[in-house]
């Protein structure tokens, strides 16, 4: 069944496609596999497009940044993730390279970019309040990583009341076992799925 999209009340949310995450150059990128993942499945050029069509169909489009600051979260001190965040020295610092967005996915004119303090979306930023100030009841979601930034972003989306569409072509893991992992629980019961292609048909 094709997916359909109301574009006024639709948000494309790019989320922690930061150079920290993502780029072959950064620790943390390279041992947490995401690097080899965002080339092996090409999301950067795919999102680009995507990105593209979105802003002519005139769509709100949302860029999502972590930064670990002194005005951040406490860091947790359990689990694989934050102890390499921890081993590889400051990471996602602000007004680092680490930080800033993959250039071929950055902010253009009319974009926003809103800063969090963890895993999901809404924790430590004003996204609902930016959500509601705009009319928007969905949110379609790229970005890397998918049982993180995706799927904690959509377990506070649903507990808002905001719907979710995963665009699965323009999402990525560290290893290709934990994309499909949380693509099979929790976001094909939680979120609608569909494939990049099929978003811009809907759009267009």
């Amino acid at each position: 069944m094709a997916i359909t999209v109301d574009k006024k009340k639709t948000a494309l949310l790019s989320m922690d496609f930061q150079n920290d995450i993502i780029h072959p150059d950064a620790a943390l990128a390279q041992a947490a596999g995401f690097a080899n993942m965002v080339e092996k499945t090409g999301i950067l050029d795919k999102s680009a497009a995507l990105l593209a069509q979105a802003r002519e169909a005139g769509m709100l489009v949302i860029h999502i940044i972590v930064e670990f600051g002194d005005d951040g979260s406490t860091m947790p001190t359990r689990g694989a993730f934050f102890k390499m965040l921890g081993a590889g020295g400051p990471t996602l610092q602000p007004g680092t390279w680490g930080a800033e967005i993959h250039e071929k996915v950055a902010p253009k004119d009319g974009d926003l970019v809103i800063k969090k303090t963890m895993i999901s979306a809404f924790v430590g930023s004003n996204l609902k309040e930016v959500l509601d100030e705009n009319g928007i009841t969905d949110i379609a979601m790229i970005g890397v990583a998918t049982p993180f930034v995706i799927e904690g972003t959509t377990w506070s989306a649903v507990d808002l009341g905001v719907n979710c569409i995963v665009i699965e072509d323009c999402v990525c893991a560290g290893d290709e076992a934990s994309h499909q992992a949380a693509i099979d629980t929790s976001l094909t019961y939680l979120s609608d799925i569909c494939s990049a292609e099929e978003f811009v048909t809907a759009i267009s």
